[in-house]
């Protein structure tokens, strides 16, 4: 039997109902809902001392009989018609079939479907409710379900007061433990995080649930028994739910993810999932210099390949001086990158790195290359000439030394033939190492026409022209 709120909306809520829809009504309908209201001073006594002493209630064949009655109608969803029966069911058998309270939860949100006055609306979701409670009390071994069910219910028709649903989703944690089901999992903590943000829940317990819930998920993924994977799948969707408003809500700074994530992603290295997540909330809070960054963005590009990580990486370990693995790193970006400008700036970037190690050779190399996949380019040659002009101290004396200066001014003048936007630097180094040509005399004791063929020695052993400075 009903509650004496739930019994006296349920017969408001009829009558005004069905007198204004003008639906079809049982002659007894009205003296079996004054019938209930008679009753219920008995009703939660009786409900809470033994619920189930009679499965079908007191007069059995009635029972079944209007079980037969109310279904019928339910099928044809002509709730108006299937309520009386449906009413004396709920109320003298609840225990007879939880189908019963299943049908009940269905009619009443039909009804409130119909957009009733603000007044009735309530008092439908206070029988939703109730329905709710005494599927729980007549049918124990479902109450975590159940209760589940409630709490979505409660946060779709009534949500506040907020802590009220967040305590029937703690509920169902209690009830059910790691057999919950995953839709729990995300409104809880949607609820918790509503909590937080009114200053009514601590934050630090927040983030004690979301482990919770964290923990749940993944049991359930490592056990479900679900051979098509669907309920695994679940699960670990709720997981990327529960992680994204954790980052959204709880996560401030880089200490907060340090402190979150840290210990458990160096415990589960493996979980690609968790990876991501604090990769995208480590490069959201600019933490890209704690030592953890590292560790995940290696691992993401591992399975991505991503031209953006791996440039990413790359820079960061030239600033780091480990040069070896910024090459490394930026031969991935230019193995990734879609586009030829992409990958001309990637070798220029490590042309740059090899100059700084004084590997000439490697250096020019990849300069060349720079130019290979961006003709248009002049820095690269401007490059390749400052990389001669430096070396001409260590090829030689006389002559063999300064005819490096005609194969540098050889790469400024093709840098600014080729690109505009280099002229004046290479003017300028022009009209420097122009200086430093050998003069005319030096050419004829040395029997050298100017205009003539040479062939640069050392290192960079490239064919040039006789050129004298005056």
């Amino acid at each position: 039997m009903l509650q004496t709120r739930f019994n006296h909306s349920t017969y408001v809520f009829t009558s005004h109902f069905y007198q204004q829809n003008q639906y079809p009504i049982m002659k007894t309908f009205h003296s079996f809902l004054l019938f209930l209201l008679i009753t219920l001073g008995f009703s939660q006594v009786w409900a809470q001392s033994n619920p189930c002493v009679n499965k079908f209630g007191t007069d059995s064949v009635s029972t079944i009989k209007n079980i037969s009655v109310y279904r019928e109608f339910f099928k044809q969803k002509n709730y108006a018609s299937a309520l009386e029966s449906w009413l004396y069911v709920f109320d003298q058998a609840p225990c007879a079939r939880e189908q019963t309270h299943i049908d009940g939860v269905i009619m009443y949100k039909a009804f409130l479907a119909e957009n009733p006055s603000a007044g009735r609306k309530e008092q439908l979701i206070d029988t939703i409710l109730k329905i709710y409670d005494t599927r729980i009390l007549s049918f124990p071994k479902s109450a975590a379900s159940t209760t589940a069910r409630k709490g979505v219910d409660l946060l779709a028709l009534r949500p506040e007061p907020n802590a009220e649903v967040m305590n029937t989703f703690k509920k169902v944690l209690d009830l059910g433990g790691n057999s919950v089901e995953s839709f729990v999992l995300t409104n809880y903590f949607k609820t918790v995080l509503k909590e937080v943000a009114s200053g009514r829940f601590d934050k630090s317990l927040a983030v004690d649930v979301y482990n919770q819930l964290n923990q749940i998920a993944d049991f359930n993924i490592a056990n479900s028994k679900d051979s098509t994977g669907k309920e695994a799948e679940k699960f670990a969707q709720a997981k990327l739910v529960l992680d994204a408003d954790l980052a959204g809500n709880l996560v401030k700074d880089c200490q907060d993810i340090i402190r979150n994530f840290g210990a458990r992603y160096e415990a589960n290295p493996g979980d690609k999932q968790l990876r991501d997540l604090v990769y995208g909330m480590l490069i959201g809070k600019g933490c890209t210099q704690e030592p953890i960054f590292i560790k995940v963005a290696e691992s993401r590009l591992e399975d991505t390949g991503e031209e953006r990580l791996a440039l990413l990486l790359a820079r960061m370990y030239k600033q780091k001086e480990q040069m070896e693995k910024a090459i490394g790193f930026y031969q991935k970006a230019v193995a990734a990158a879609q586009n030829d400008s992409a990958k001309s700036q990637y070798c220029y970037e490590m042309a740059a790195i090899y100059s700084d190690q004084e590997q000439h050779s490697k250096a020019r190399q990849m300069a060349q290359e720079a130019i290979k996949y961006r003709a248009d380019w002049g820095k690269p040659y401007i490059f390749i000439g400052d990389l001669y002009a430096s070396s001409a101290g260590r090829c030689g004396e006389g002559i063999a030394s300064q005819s490096v200066y005609w194969a540098a001014v050889d790469k400024y003048k093709k840098a600014r033939e080729i690109d505009p936007s280099c002229t004046e630097e290479a003017t300028q180094r022009i009209n420097k190492y122009t200086n430093y040509f050998p003069d005319m005399e030096a050419l004829f004791f040395q029997s050298i026409t100017p205009g003539s063929v040479y062939s640069v020695g050392c290192w960079i052993n490239e064919g040039t022209s006789v050129r004298a400075r005056n």
